[in-house]
Formats: structure tokens, sequence, C-alpha cells
């Protein structure tokens, strides 16, 4: 199930909500949308409210340069369409949009808040991106929001049917709702527009809600009943002793209403009858049918042919949706009488008995019957004491088991198929090869595979044939005793001959169709159907996604994969590229099996790339894994790797002198491999040199230093914003500090600083009640003495605060965690 966001219409002041949402939408916001829901944006919980008024200017800058650049301003399928969505958000009643994200939210563990935070930066930036684009006139600086939207350009958006150049995105109640409101005059009532334009004037006694289709409102003068468009439009004046809310039915939309006491359906737009005023009771029973009763009698009208049941039945109709008939209860038996949308009587069967098959029904056995029928739509019995039926989806041929023996129907001929053959066995799939009607039967002659369409065998049956089965791509596997030929539907039956047919990896036309083996060789077949053999340094590639396969040919590929890993070598591997070779690699370490990701890197670091020889230095400094433990030798790599300038070769170079590990210990060394991997661009080497002044160990405490490096470190997406944030509150920088403490997304450190600001009023106003709520808060991630003492001190001592419940709990807490309390 897709999880949406939802657009809202608010406003803040009066807590009020347009009565419908404005528009919902998977996942995420529409690229077209952003300029209008980004102005002034705030989040609270799940929810983003943004400046309706702006947004809109916004989007009509976006939508001018949209026009300039595509050359739309005086297209009709541009500006009809987008001309109607301004109308609607001009229309609006309420100062500001709220979007909510709850559903999507809802799909991960990470918290809400940490999801609304990092969703509200994502806005903020790519809106900045909108802005500066239109400012520039210039499109192409959009263009890197397209990767992931499966949209190319724009006007490809633009002209998407459903998205209809922005419309379509909003819902139509709701646009149709804002057009007009209904206003009270003098105890009448009328219809204006948002701008206050009378629509239809004050005459009316009351005017009920429009229906969200067509808007059209039931209106009442006095005692009488019309129909009123929410333009103004009067339809039908009221004239009717009663109507009801007009429904979608056909062509226009109806109404029911009340002549004499007696129930007919009326045509709106041309104000003529479809049913007749003539019945006691009407009701919907399916799209295009009513059920009509007249004198205690029930049938059934078609918007079409009118009455297609007449009024005789003792119970009303019902309509049963699975073999698209009406049935109506019968009194004393389990049965229904079933009827055609047609009005043909097809017999009394029953309840889930009967399946419609193309033309014809099927009437399973049950406890009354117990050999199955298939009769045509008009209740002629074709067959009789039948025992099966295989029935596939849009195949106008069936087949049925009568006495052993299959029999194939042609439904749109009325006729039955190789009445000369004996068919023993019956296999069929839908729209395979893109041909339907065609079936793999077994003869007393043996397997062959036949189309019904043209009554013609497409493999005549052999019994040299051992099976047919069906692969993917609209193929087929003709499997004999020597081996098996491939079945194209345009190219018919292959004379090559393979071992095995394979379907593709995870269905996936990229892979190719088909795999085929033969002997020692596997083959792919491409998209315009040649054959090519794969190359041996492919297979690695396909072994590592081999769970893509299923069932026989997932086994059939490990298998020839193990056979010719064997043939090959030790180090077969050598073979393929260097990307497959790492990325086995790394699954062996992800694996825990260390000495084979060894032996693999090593065959990538052969073929001269740098990052094997880091992983391996890795595995050889790691102390953990005490059977590879060899600094020495693990140092050898990273030097390898250094002379190329891999940046994480230095930085772990620098940690392996710092740490005294394979080197003598050695911190001028160390820093200066840290700076060397930091000047190569590694992240954790600036995070490395960061610790190193933040800490203080092995060189003078300088907080400057320190935050230069982790701030360089951060923008390469190391973060240390709670390292960052200590130093900030030593240097009694409380504006910094409270920038980095919202970067806090999951409230883990920064509850120990906000309580110590509030309570002392550092770069912000003094709330004791905030700087207790989060002294609470950080003693939920971690154990504070001094939020701990607070706390005590609060509930225990301090009259605006004393709690002797949270004052046992919190002194209970200190104790628990060794904390002095005075």
């Amino acid at each position: 199930m897709a999880h949406r966001i939802y657009l809202y219409n608010y406003d803040q002041k009066s807590n009020q909500t347009f009565d419908t949402y404005l528009g919902e939408w998977n996942y995420e916001i529409p690229l077209l949308l952003y300029p209008l829901l980004a102005e002034d944006i705030k989040v609270e919980g799940v929810e983003f409210f943004s400046d309706k008024n702006q947004g809109i200017v916004q989007l009509r800058y976006f939508f001018n340069l949209l026009a300039d650049t595509y050359q739309l301003h005086y297209k009709k399928a541009y500006y009809e369409p987008v001309n109607k969505m301004f109308e609607f958000l001009e229309a609006l009643p309420y100062d500001s949009f709220v979007l909510n994200a709850t559903d999507v939210f809802n799909m991960n563990e990470e918290k809400h808040k940490v999801q609304a935070k990092e969703w509200l930066a994502e806005i903020q930036q790519k809106s900045k991106l909108f802005k500066k684009a239109v400012k520039a006139q210039n499109l192409l600086l959009l263009d890197s929001l397209f990767s992931q939207t499966g949209y190319s350009s724009f006007l490809e958006i633009l002209q998407t049917d459903w998205i209809n150049y922005g419309l379509g995105y909003f819902e139509e109640l709701a646009y149709k709702k804002a057009a007009s409101s209904v206003f009270e005059d003098d105890g009448k009532f009328g219809l204006k527009d948002a701008k206050g334009t009378i629509l239809a004037p004050a005459i009316y006694d009351d005017i009920f809600e429009a229906d969200y289709i067509y808007s059209i409102s039931v209106v009442q003068k006095g005692t009488l009943f019309g129909y009123l468009q929410s333009d103004g439009k009067e339809w039908i004046p009221p004239m009717y002793e009663e109507a009801f809310d007009v429904f979608d039915f056909a062509q226009e939309p109806l109404g029911e209403v009340k002549v004499n006491g007696k129930s007919g359906i009326l045509k709106i737009y041309s104000n003529t009858w479809m049913v007749p005023p003539d019945y006691d009771a009407i009701e919907r029973v399916a799209y295009g049918f009513l059920g009509v009763e007249k004198d205690g009698k029930f049938g059934v009208y078609n918007d079409e042919n009118g009455l297609i049941i007449p009024t005789e039945s003792e119970n009303p109709y019902e309509y049963d949706y699975f073999p698209e008939l009406f049935f109506t209860k019968q009194k004393g038996t389990g049965k229904r009488r079933y009827y055609t949308k047609e009005g043909n009587y097809l017999g009394d069967f029953l309840e889930g008995s009967i399946i419609k098959t193309n033309t014809c029904f099927w009437i399973k056995p049950n406890k009354f019957d117990k050999k199955g029928r298939l009769i045509d739509e008009k209740g002629i019995l074709i067959i009789d004491e039948a025992d099966q039926l295989v029935l596939i989806d849009n195949f106008e041929a069936l087949a049925v088991r009568k006495d052993k023996n299959w029999k194939i129907y042609h439904t749109l001929k009325h006729q039955f198929l190789l009445e000369n053959e004996s068919v023993i066995k019956v296999k069929a799939e839908s729209n395979v090869g893109y041909k339907t009607n065609v079936f793999i039967l077994e003869t007393q002659t043996g397997s062959g595979l036949f189309d019904a369409d043209n009554e013609h065998w497409l493999i005549a049956p052999q019994s040299e044939i051992k099976q047919i089965h069906y692969v993917e791509n609209g193929f087929l596997s003709v499997q004999k005793k020597e081996g098996s030929q491939l079945f194209d539907f345009e190219k018919g039956l292959s004379s090559q001959l393979y071992d095995y047919i394979s379907n593709p990896l995870n269905y996936r036309t990229e892979e190719g169709l088909l795999f085929l083996y033969r002997g020692e060789n596997m083959f792919r077949m491409n998209d315009d159907k040649s054959i090519h053999r794969v190359e041996s340094s492919e297979y690695g590639a396909i072994y590592l996604d081999r769970y893509s396969f299923r069932g026989k040919d997932l086994e059939y590929f490990t298998s020839f994969y193990n056979r010719w890993k064997s043939q090959a070598g030790k180090n077969s591997e050598q073979f393929m590229e260097v990307g497959i070779i790492k990325k086995m690699a790394f699954d062996a370490k992800e694996n825990q099996n260390y000495h084979e990701a060894l032996r693999l890197f090593e065959l990538s670091a052969q073929k001269n790339d740098t990052d094997s020889l880091v992983e391996i230095g890795i595995l050889l400094t790691d102390p953990e894994i005490e059977s590879l433990f060899d600094p020495q030798k693990g140092i050898t790599y990273y030097e390898k790797a250094a002379q190329h300038n891999h940046p994480v070769a230095w930085n772990n170079i620098g940690a392996l002198y710092h740490n005294g590990t394979g080197y003598s210990f050695n911190i001028k060394k160390a820093i200066q491999a840290y700076g060397k991997g930091a000047e190569l661009g590694d992240g954790m080497a600036l995070a490395n040199l960061g610790d190193l002044y933040y800490f203080g160990e092995h060189v003078l405490q300088d907080y400057d230093k320190a935050l230069d490096f982790y701030q360089k470190a951060e923008k390469k997406y190391y973060y240390n914003y709670d390292k960052i944030s200590e130093i900030y509150y030593q240097l009694r920088d409380y504006n910094n500090l409270l920038l980095y403490l919202k970067k806090d997304y999951d409230q883990s450190y920064s509850g120990i600083y906000y309580g110590i600001i509030y309570e002392l009023g550092m770069g912000v106003k003094a709330d004791l009640k905030k700087a207790i709520r989060y002294f609470e808060q950080a003693n939920a991630y971690s154990a504070y003495e001094y939020a701990a003492q607070r706390l005590v001190y609060y509930y225990g001592e301090d009259p605006a605060f004393k709690n002797e419940k949270k004052f046992q709990k919190w002194k209970s807490f200190a104790e628990k965690n060794g904390f002095k309390i005075d």
C-alpha cells in the first residue's frame, strides 16, 4: 500500500480547516509544487505549516518560467488547467497550507520529530534552488532534482495525463467546493463565489450540500424541490414534491424525484426521464442498473435498455460482481435465480457455484450436482456431466474434462475443437508470448502445443517430448531426452539443443531475456533475441545476484558456477572485474569469513586497486581478527596505498602511530599522517585530528583547532555535534551552541546543555520549567550528576516545583548512580 501525504487549507488564528483536504500524494511533495508549499515553512510534530498567499506568488513565478521556457503561454491545453488551478488556490479561504506526513513517517522506525526536521531542511533547500532558478530564469539549475522522479524534464511532468499541468495534483472535490459557498439573506439562501460575487440570488428556502462529482445541489423553494449547479445555473427549477442527491450513473448526472408519491429517475442536464415516475421505490443495484419496485414486485432497470427484468419477483434483485449476474433469493431453498445483465434467465443455482467464463458460465459441482456443466449466455447447455474446468485469464478458449478426457471449447466460436483427439492433460498460462488461447496438451501421441484461435498445432504432439513448460518473456522450453529446445512464438522451435533453459535474474530484461546452458558454456539471450555466450568474467556478477534466480534455475546455475570454479582453480575470481572481486570480498568480510576476504582482496589488489590494499591493511591490523593479525605485514599494504595518495591509508597509518600498533608510538608522525589523510580529503582523518586537540592527550588541548577540524570533517559527512556543542559551551559561545544543539535529532546529548542554559539564562531567557524538563530528558539518555542534583533540589526544596513523588524518584536515581546529594 502506498504511503501518503495530505495537504489542507488552515486558519492558524481561528483553527478552522477547509472542509476537505486539497490533495494527497505518494511519499513526497510533487516537484511542481515545491514553490507553493515552502514559504515561511515551519514544522510542528508531523505537520508542516506554510504561508498560502506567498506560496501562490512563488508558484506563479515558477509557472511563468515554465511557460516561457516551453512556450506554453498561448496553448489552451496549458492555460486552461493552470488558470483553473490558480483560481482554486486563490479562492481558498484560509491563510495557511498544512502538510501532514504521518503516514510516511510511520514507514520508518526513526522518531517522527527527527524525520520532520530532516524533511524540513530538504524542503527549504529545494525551495532555495527553485528561487535561484526563477531569479536566473534558468530551469537547468533544477536538473539535479530529476534523478529519482522517473521524469526527464518539467515538460514531461506537466504533460502527464493525470497531472494535467498541475491541476491533477489537487482533489476535484476541493476545487469545486472552493468555487462557491452558500449565503443567507433575510432567511433565504443563495450562492456566491469566494470573492463575494453572487452566483445565484437568495431565493431558496434551503440549498443542500452539493455532490462531489458534479457539484449539483438539491434546492427547496416552499414545498417543492429542484437542482442547482454550484456556478449558479438552475438545471431543474423547484417543481417536484421530493428530490434526492444526484448520483453518477450514466453520461450525465441523475436524480431521483417523486411525482404524486411515485419515484422516477430524472436526467439532470436534459431534464428528461430515464425511469418514468411509476415506481414505489428505486435503488441502485450496480453501476448502470437500478432495482425497481411496483406493487410489491421487483425488477431491474438498465440506463440504456430500460426494464430488462420485469417486476415479477417476490424479492429484490442483488448483483453478484464475480460472475457479473443479477440474482434474487428463492424462498424455501438455498438456490438463487440468476439473470445476465442483458436480462437472460440462466437458471437456479447455489450461491458461489457459478463462474463466468467469457461468454459462458461454468456451474461447479456441488452437493446437489456431483458433476459440473457449461452453459452459454442464454442458459443453453453446452456440456454436462463434466468433472473439471481450466479457465485462464484473457483466454476465449477453455478446457473441460469429461470422462477422463479433456475437451477444448472456444467460447467465441461456440464450438469444441480437436474432437477426434484424445487429450490426457492440459496446461496453460495467460499472456505467455503475448498470445492467448494456446494450450500445452498431452495426447496419446505425445505432448504438443495447440493454438485454439487458429486451430492448429504450433508443436505437433511427439512421443520424444518429455515436457513442455513456460519460461519468461514469451518463451517455452521443450524438454526432450537428448536436451531442451527453445520455442519462440515468432520464430517457432529452435534447432539448437540446450542442457537447460533458465529464466533471467529476477526476470529483469536488462540482464537478458533468458539464460541457456550447453556443456561448459552459459549463454544469454539479449533483447533482440540474439544469443551470445556469457564470458567467464561475468560469472561473478551473476553469482552475487544468484538469489534472484528461483527454484531449479538457482540450483542449476549454482551447480554450473561451482563446476566452473573447480575447473578454473583456486583463484578463479582473478578473471573477473575488480568491482566484482571486491564485492565478493566485502560479502566474505561481512560474514566474518576473513581468510576468504583476504584472498579476494589480494586478487583485486593484484589488479592495481588501491582500495583493496587498504582493506588488506585493515584485516591484518585488526587485533580482534586473531588468526590474521600481523600489523607489520598490514603496514606494508598501507604504505603501498599511501604511495598512491590514498587518504584512508594515511589516516590508518596515523592511527597505528597513535596507538603504537605495528609502529612505535609517535604522536608527531601520527599527526603528520592524519594531516596527509585530511589534506587528501578523508573525513575520519579530520575527525581524528579534532579528537587530539579536543581531548588534549599527547598535545596541548586547543578547542579552536579541534573546532576547525571537526567542522571540516562535518563537510565530509563525519559528524561530531556533541563535541562541537561542548566546545561552544566551554567557549561561552551560546548562539553557536544553540545551533548545534538543534542538530541533536535523537535528543541524546542536548538535554544537559539546554537544562543548564535555561536554568542560568545563558544565551536564552531563563526558564526553570524548561530547565527541569531538559534535565529529566538528559537523564533519560544517560546519567548526569549535575542534572540529578538539580532535580533533587527543585522537587525537594523549591516551593514552585516541590513534588514528593518526583523528589523520591530522582533521589533514588542519584543514589543508584553514586551521585553526591547536598
